[in-house]
């Protein structure tokens, strides 16, 4: 997933700062003609290849400096899969980052991260945001849909424990296993139908009145979308770009805070909701989730078994 949306960057992706809009129309044509001719594949191998390279330098003076965390690092076509960049220096303080927001938007709200005891990454791709708790005393668990992330995850990251996940619950845990889930660039990427199924998941491996952080596309993305969508988000509603490719980046879905305390999480109360405040996922808001001791009637979370 992410980090996997249920794959970030095929995974939940860690944001890096974005190109102009300028060469969009051309980027797709080229993208088309690559396509058609069989070499899109062998052109992004390429470019990843020379983006790689091009930051090796720079890479190897960030290590030197003792700016890293003393864990194995992803190789480069990893990182890019996670992030969207080869830069080991973005890898590193960008999951940096994200665990710290994670544990300010906790603490912030009276749970300081020492009495958490369990807590799972929910798209942990290869470790970006996870690698960041290996000197805590949690008992951390992480899971994602792609196997080449877990699998490297499972050979560098031994603190942690990894499993594999699909498109659809359930997970491999079971009921009442954490006290905090967090997934961040995940519910991103999927719709909502496929949201309240993993909504209703959270539910089950979290123990009573534990935690769900999740990260969302909110108003740092408004001027992405066309006047429509932002007068439906300003209504309360949900934006779903390209439903059919739930899990990948291709799906995208944007919300507002009005949905996010409403609509999108049965079973839970909302605890706090900081706009932009996914450091690791800039800009991304981050939402604090708390489940219901005893759900209130009508909002019992379900899982929902895959179609047929």
């Amino acid at each position: 997933m992410g980090n996997g949306p249920l794959t970030r960057n095929t995974s939940g992706v860690a944001n890096v700062p974005q190109r102009g809009a300028g060469g969009s129309f051309l980027r797709l044509v080229l993208k088309r003609a690559l396509r058609r001719l069989g070499l899109l594949d062998r052109a992004r191998w390429t470019r990843d290849r020379v983006n790689a390279l091009a930051w090796l330098r720079h890479d190897r003076r960030f290590l030197r400096r003792g700016d890293g965390d003393g864990l194995p690092v992803p190789p480069a076509r990893l990182r890019i899969l996670t992030t969207a960049s080869p830069s080991v220096e973005w890898f590193i303080q960008s999951g940096r980052s994200g665990a710290d927001s994670i544990r300010d938007l906790l603490a912030r709200n009276g749970v300081p991260i020492a009495t958490i005891g369990s807590m799972l990454d929910f798209g942990c791709g290869c470790g970006r945001v996870l690698r960041h708790w290996a000197d805590s005393d949690l008992q951390v668990a992480g899971c994602d849909y792609n196997v080449d992330l877990v699998a490297w995850c499972r050979r560098k990251l031994p603190f942690a424990r990894f499993e594999t996940n699909t498109i659809e619950p359930p997970l491999p845990y079971p009921d009442a296993s954490f006290d905090l889930v967090y997934a961040l660039s995940v519910f991103t990427h999927l719709p909502p139908a496929l949201q309240q199924r993993w909504i209703g998941e959270m539910a089950r491996i979290l123990r009573p009145t534990g935690y769900l952080i999740v990260s969302t596309h909110g108003e740092g993305y408004l001027e992405t979308l066309t006047t429509d969508e932002q007068d439906r988000i300003r209504g309360g509603q949900l934006v779903v770009h390209h439903d059919e490719e739930a899990g990948t980046n291709r799906c995208g879905v944007f919300f507002s805070e009005a949905y996010v305390r409403g609509d999108f999480a049965p079973g839970f109360d909302v605890r706090d909701y900081a706009p932009r405040g996914a450091r690791g996922n800039p800009p991304q808001d981050l939402v604090l989730l708390q489940a219901q001791a005893t759900p209130r009637l009508g909002s019992t979370p379900t899982t929902t078994p895959p179609p047929p």
